[in-house]
């Protein structure tokens, strides 16, 4: 080989060498690069954060592991209740009064179980639960041609509620059953309105609807064909008539459980080729681990406690209505931000960060400091 062809050959070599060293050092500068755009993405992130917090922390104290009570009511009288389930008329607008003035707001199951309360800062969300479709929470009367819900309904006291009180607003959910306003050949109770119009109309004021099976049996004495026919029968009855409506959430008859071999079909099922969900059960009673908000590391979404709206009685509403006045500390407060989880940093063991979704920020804080 000649010298030209050598020296061309080293200069080639050296070339590469030079190119591969460059090549090297333009990677790892990437590298480099893009570790610090993380890091100032990471920072920017913590300061957007930051800069969105506009509450006072050490007036508000927001605390977003604490409780949201879960009432549940059944039908309304004029005085004298036949048992604690049962509310007067009277005793229930004292109820919304007393929530209103000690700053709770009504929020829909959905919202609770997605946790995705929309309240403002300060406040205190409460989820109400009517069972077993009586037609004193909700039946329609027409009125210069147009249905209305029955006077002193519940549905009636709400939305009346709601337009004294627009800051208050109006949620509910009704666990139903083939009782009063749901069927007439199965009551004698008087009501207008077809089943279609009468739960339109439930679902355009934004109520929600859910399940409490056919009959109101004790599911822990049925077999599994018996569970899903109960539970699929009233699923089948609203889809009938509202089939875009789904019953989302759903509502143990007399707090009792179906067996543990049956227990999974409170989840999903199906009855006469139709399948029902549900993404969360309630319970009748306070029951550990009570009031826990659904991020807290103790919630269980199918075994979800109920207060008794009642007064008087033990661990009724009331019961925590002056509870709650005596450890606010113990009450859920709103921080305003639906889109951001604040507690204070000693809780923070308490929170079970599987359960937050990707779009929400947790923000700790700490008074002390």
């Amino acid at each position: 080989m000649g010298r030209s062809k050598i020296l061309a050959l080293f200069l080639i070599v050296l070339l590469l060498i030079s190119g591969c060293t460059d090549l090297r050092s333009s990677k790892g500068e990437e590298a480099s690069t893009e570790g610090k755009k993380n890091l100032i993405q990471e920072e920017e992130k913590k300061e957007n954060l930051e800069e969105e917090i506009e509450i006072d922390y050490k007036k508000i104290k927001p605390n977003e592991l604490g409780d949201i009570l879960v009432v549940m009511y059944h039908g309304l009288v004029k005085n004298d209740p036949p048992s604690i389930w049962q509310r007067t008329i009277e005793g229930f607008k004292k109820d919304l009064e007393y929530m209103y003035e000690n700053d709770y707001r009504p929020i829909t199951m959905k919202d609770y179980i997605e946790n995705n309360i929309d309240i403002e800062a300060g406040y205190t969300p409460i989820v109400i639960t009517f069972d077993d479709s009586l037609s004193s929470s909700y039946s329609m009367q027409e009125v210069d041609g147009e249905l209305i819900p029955t006077k002193d309904t519940a549905v009636d006291i709400m939305n009346k509620f709601a337009q004294e009180n627009p800051d208050f607003g109006k949620a509910a959910i009704f666990f139903m059953n083939a009782n009063p306003f749901m069927r007439d050949s199965l009551t004698d109770i008087k009501g207008q309105g077809d089943l279609k119009e009468r739960l339109e109309y439930l679902l355009d004021q934004g109520y929600e609807l859910g399940n409490h099976t056919f009959t109101h049996p004790k599911l822990n004495q049925l077999k599994e064909t018996e569970v899903q026919k109960e539970i699929g029968e009233i699923n089948n009855m609203v889809k009938e008539v509202l089939p875009e409506a789904t019953l989302d959430y759903f509502s143990y008859p007399f707090g009792l459980r179906p067996d543990d071999k049956s227990n999974k079909l409170i989840i999903s099922g199906q009855y006469d080729g139709v399948t029902y969900n549900h993404s969360a059960a309630v319970r009748e009673a306070p029951r550990s681990p009570y009031f826990v908000p659904p991020v807290h590391k103790d919630f269980d979404i199918y075994n979800i406690s109920r207060t008794v709206g009642t007064e008087g009685n033990d661990m009724d509403l009331w019961w925590y209505f002056k509870d709650y006045e005596k450890n606010p500390d113990r009450r859920y407060i709103s921080d305003g931000n639906p889109d951001r989880i604040s507690i204070p940093k000693e809780l923070e063991d308490q929170l079970d960060k599987k359960k937050i979704e990707k779009d929400k920020e947790v923000y700790l804080y700490d008074l002390t400091e």
